[in-house]
């Protein structure tokens, strides 16, 4: 049996976003993103990477529940999953700076 409590179930869902965000591709990926859904093809393009690096990024942005996806005929279309994933994002550009 597990001795896990949901107050530690909830830190480490909370571990598992902020792990997906400690990338530089991810966050600008997310930024993308944010601005409305795309094919991996177009994000990959615009953040200047391969179409498989950015399957990657974008695997550990959904692992983390931060986008979701749609296929629709070849491509798989990424959107956000929540706008509070803009908000967030907006938080930590606050902190950084």
């Amino acid at each position: 049996m597990s001795s896990r409590s949901p107050k530690q179930a909830l830190y480490e869902s909370f571990a598992l976003v902020a792990k997906a965000l400690a990338h530089g591709h991810r966050l600008e990926l997310l930024e993308h993103v944010g601005q409305g859904e795309r094919p991996v093809e177009a994000l990959a393009a615009v953040a200047g990477l391969s179409i498989a690096n950015t399957s990657q990024h974008l695997m550990q942005l959904r692992r983390a529940g931060l986008v979701a996806w749609r296929r629709e005929g070849k491509h798989v279309l990424y959107r956000l999953t929540d706008k509070s994933v803009i908000d967030l994002q907006a938080a930590l550009r606050r902190v950084a700076e």
